[in-house]
């Protein structure tokens, strides 16, 4: 008979490493969008980088929360992982 909580461990593994790829995308993209707004000064046309720096400290909470949330989620696996490995008594 199978372990139903390694199974939970094993998904949501999974589930966090794919969360981690696509947080490492949105962090690079976010960086390239940095990157664009340093190297573009406004001129006369765009005003100032305020409405850019808004989005991208918006964005970047977001990131951060999306870290904690696999930092919640890898710690769960830990726990998992000490539970099974622990004998019942």
């Amino acid at each position: 008979m199978s372990n139903p909580q390694l199974t939970t461990a094993s998904f949501l593994s999974r589930s966090i490493e794919d969360e981690q790829r696509r947080f490492a995308q949105e962090a690079e993209r976010l960086a390239e969008q940095d990157a664009c707004i340093a190297a573009n000064p406004p001129g006369a046309e765009r005003g100032t980088h305020s409405g850019d720096i808004t989005r991208l400290i918006q964005e970047a909470t977001f990131l951060l929360k999306r870290a904690v949330t696999i930092e919640a989620g890898l710690e769960a696996v830990g726990l998992m992982g000490a539970e099974a490995a622990t004998p019942e008594q």
